[in-house]
């Protein structure tokens, strides 16, 4: 993983989302997020993302009427 955030890969995520950035804001969320980034890399941290969101959603709610 990259120790720092570029702006650039910023608007490459922000695309892919379909994510509209004003004309700085790819340089404020690079600055913003380069630090605890940084961090999870040094420590080695790792989440793991074992359902994507909307199934977690669906499981939630059918727990909750059962």
């Amino acid at each position: 993983m990259a120790k720092d955030v570029s702006p650039e890969r910023v608007v490459t995520n922000a695309a892919a989302a379909r994510i509209p950035l004003l004309r700085d804001g790819a340089a404020r969320i690079a600055r913003a997020v380069t630090m605890p980034v940084t961090r999870f890399s040094a420590a080695r941290i790792v989440l793991d993302m074992e359902v994507e969101p909307a199934t977690f959603v669906v499981v939630q709610r059918k727990d909750a009427q059962s």
